[in-house]
């Protein structure tokens, strides 16, 4: 299947996020778009997510959009700020089958939670490296608590 590339233009609040659009691969699906990569700044929207989205005709970016489907994927947003060495935390995540995305620019990264994923194995890991100083933010949360 052929994937593009969409741009989601957003909202820049006190310097955040540090860009004012995202670009996201996607694939079409009956004349929507699956999501095929993890996004770092578009809230509401999981790998796997079925939305309609309509690109502004004047830059060609999503101002807005719907989930049609969503895939029962989580997000995950990892800020470190304190330089933290996350090699072995993305091995880790590697090995109980979240896939990570990294934008080392802004020191980020993103986690996509397949539904399948053992929370009792995510659940420490996330915990051990929160005290060592990283941040998370959770703008999409799919997993029974």
């Amino acid at each position: 299947m052929k994937k593009e590339k969409l741009l989601f233009a957003l909202d820049v609040d006190d310097g955040w996020p540090p860009v004012g659009a995202e670009g996201v691969w996607c694939e079409r699906v009956d004349g929507n778009y699956r999501l095929v990569n993890t996004p770092f700044f578009i809230p509401n929207l999981a790998l796997g997510d079925i939305f309609s989205a309509i690109p502004d005709e004047v830059n060609d970016h999503v101002f807005e959009f719907e989930v049609l489907k969503e895939s029962g994927h989580s997000l995950i947003w990892v800020m470190n700020n304190k330089g933290i060495r996350t090699d072995v935390f993305i091995e880790v995540l590697n090995r109980v089958g979240c896939s990570v995305e990294t934008l080392n620019q802004f020191s980020l990264m993103s986690i996509d939670v397949p539904p399948e994923v053992d929370m009792d194995a995510l659940d420490p890991l996330l915990d051990i490296y929160e005290e060592e100083g990283l941040e998370y933010a959770f703008p999409v949360w799919r997993h029974p608590d």
